[in-house]
Formats: structure tokens, C-alpha cells, sequence
């Protein structure tokens, strides 16, 4: 594991003395965890807005299903954005994107809508992060954890996207990243710009149907994040505009 502060260095944000410690600051800020019903749910990201964008408060974004109790499939009363995960900074969600996510789709469908954004009034200052369509290039990646025995946000060791025949979707962008338990949500960084491409989501766990010699099945294990592509856009720009009448 990296620490978080080298994520300054690899978005091209790192800065000799002072400047370099001003950049970790704010690029730290823009992650926390996702806390509901007082219990840690996952991670959220900052979406750096231009002020003509948003002219105030933040957006952030995470996964969907952090914001649902699997057990009932309703949503979590009360979610809170702790900022770098501090107990002591932790903002209430003031409103919530639309979503078509629900717990009692199909894991294709689940992965597929697997993403939200919410609007917190008194944001954050840090500037966040950019988004940038993930296309269908190959992306040198990095993932934003949170390790759980530090209960510290860190950068997880580089990864890239993977290819599977059997799963080939829009929207759902298949890797090797770092994936543990409260990484729901987490951000899935272009290493080569800092851009955000996708968010961690979970895992697919995909059983073959040839056996071996001792008659046993093999499962195989994919995680998966939900990429930033065009509807991925279009959900934060319609959020966006549902936020006017509150500015």
C-alpha cells in the first residue's frame, strides 16, 4: 500500500515544500467514508465543478449500494460523508441523485447502475476530483482504499483494467485493483492524469462450467467498477441542474 499523499505526485499535483504539502491537504479532503445508520458503508469522492458548474456546496459520488440495506432492500435513514474519514468532520447528505439501482436486480444490472452522487451544502473547500471518460483504452489505475486497522483512507498499490469475453458491458469496467471490505465506492484513478474513470463496485464470481479431474467447479473472481462514461456524465449534469432552485 502507498500512502495517499503520493496521489499528489501522480495527478501531477505535487509541488516542492510548501506548495507540495498544500496539494496533499486538498487532495486528501476530496476522499472520505460513507457513514449510515452509524455504521461505516464505504468511500465517496469529491467531483471537482467549475464555479459557473455549482456555485456552492459539493458533489460527490460513490456506489449506489452503500446507500442500501441489503437485508430489505430499503434505503439507509441517515448517511453522513466523514471527510478523510474523521469523526470529528463528518457532513450530512442534503440531497441525493436519482438512481436506478436496486438490491433485487440482476448482478449484471446492479453493477450497471451502481452509482450515485449527493449534494452536501456545506462542501468541502478542497477542489476534488476531474472525471474523465474511460473509453475502451487501456488505463495504467490506482484505487483509493480505506484500511481498516489504520482507519485510514489510503492508495492502494497500481492495478489496470482486465478483459473478460464472458463479461463485456457498457459501463461496467472490469480490474485488478485492491479490493477489501469498505472499498464500496471507492475511487478507480487514471494514474497518467489523476482523473476519476470509475468507481469500485464489488465482484462478479463467475463459476466455469467444465470440471476438473477431481470433478470439482472452478469459480473465478472479477471485481468490477461502475466507469465513467457518457450516462455516467449526463446523471451528474441532470443532478446538477435539479440543484438550482436550492442555490
Amino acid at each position: 500500500m502507498i500512502c495517499i499523499a503520493f496521489l499528489a505526485i501522480i495527478s501531477n499535483n505535487a509541488k516542492a515544500g510548501q506548495e507540495l504539502d498544500q496539494a496533499i491537504i486538498g487532495l486528501t479532503d476530496s476522499f472520505g467514508t460513507i457513514e449510515c445508520d452509524s455504521v461505516l458503508r464505504g468511500l465517496g469522492t469529491k467531483i471537482l465543478l467549475s464555479p459557473i458548474e455549482l456555485e456552492k456546496g459539493s458533489i460527490f459520488v460513490t456506489a449506489a449500494h452503500t446507500l442500501f440495506d441489503k437485508e430489505n432492500s430499503k434505503r439507509y435513514k441517515d448517511c453522513f460523508f466523514r471527510v478523510g474519514n474523521s469523526r470529528f468532520n463528518k457532513r450530512p447528505f442534503d440531497r441525493t441523485s436519482d438512481t436506478n439501482y436496486s438490491p433485487r436486480d440482476t448482478d449484471i444490472n446492479k453493477a450497471v447502475n451502481d452509482y450515485i452522487f449527493f449534494y452536501i451544502k456545506n462542501g468541502t473547500s478542497q477542489l476534488g476530483i476531474r472525471l474523465k471518460e474511460a473509453g475502451k483504452s487501456e488505463v495504467n489505475l490506482v484505487s483509493i482504499g480505506f484500511d481498516s486497522l489504520s482507519e485510514k483512507i489510503i492508495l492502494n498499490n497500481p492495478c489496470e483494467r482486465i478483459r473478460s469475453d464472458i463479461l463485456n458491458h457498457d459501463g461496467i469496467l472490469l480490474h485488478n485493483c485492491d479490493s477489501k471490505a469498505g472499498n464500496s465506492g471507492g475511487a478507480i484513478i487514471d494514474r497518467n492524469t489523476g482523473n476519476l474513470v470509475a468507481i469500485h463496485g464489488g465482484k462478479f464470481l463467475i463459476n466455469e462450467n467444465k470440471e476438473d479431474k477431481n470433478f470439482s467447479t472452478k469459480t473465478t473472481t472479477i471485481n468490477h467498477g461502475r466507469e465513467v462514461d457518457f450516462a455516467f456524465v449526463q446523471s451528474l449534469d441532470n443532478f446538477i441542474l435539479s440543484l438550482i432552485p436550492d442555490r
